[in-house]
């Protein structure tokens, strides 16, 4: 098998794998955000005390992150621009997957998904406890944003493996 064909096809197909998964786990998901109570008066509050997007902390235990926008939805807003990233972003970590695989003795398809799941369970983790343990974000978003990651990062492997199991007996 050439390892730059595997390369080439696997971040193609990783890529649209973690894209579709990624929209169809954003479809079906709950979101883990909560509204608040009166949105109209935090807006105001927010814009007149954070003039620019960051995260920003008070000692009375306030923590939020700030991303401020026009007044339309974020969904009325131009998508193009956020799609062309995402899509970057998922072909990236696709090369990047493949890479891992490649750099190991796996030929099993689930195996491979078993190793990536693995992969995406630690790099997960390690993301997310941070935030929750420092930072204090709930518990359910820690969880869920590492057993989304595993979970796709799994499929993914499941999708890379039985690539790299047929570029192999192509190559005969």
């Amino acid at each position: 098998m050439s390892r730059a064909r595997f390369l080439i096809a696997g971040t193609l197909t990783g890529g649209v794998a973690l894209s579709l998964l990624g929209w169809l786990t954003a479809a079906i998901l709950p979101p883990r955000f909560k509204q608040f109570k009166d949105p109209h008066a935090v807006a105001a509050t927010i814009r007149a005390n954070a003039p620019t997007n960051d995260i920003y902390a008070a000692p009375e235990g306030l923590f939020v992150a700030v991303s401020l926008r026009s007044g339309l939805s974020p969904r009325l807003q131009s998508l193009g621009p956020h799609l062309v990233g995402q899509f970057i972003v998922e072909f990236a970590v696709a090369l990047c997957l493949s890479v891992l695989l490649l750099a190991t003795t796996i030929r099993s398809p689930l195996r491979a998904a078993g190793f990536l799941g693995l992969v995406g369970l630690a790099a997960g983790t390690e993301v997310y406890f941070s935030q929750w343990n420092w930072a204090g974000f709930p518990i359910v978003h820690m969880l869920s944003a590492i057993g989304y990651l595993a979970a796709n990062w799994c499929i993914t492997g499941l999708g890379l493996g039985m690539l790299r199991k047929k570029l192999d007996s192509t190559a005969g």
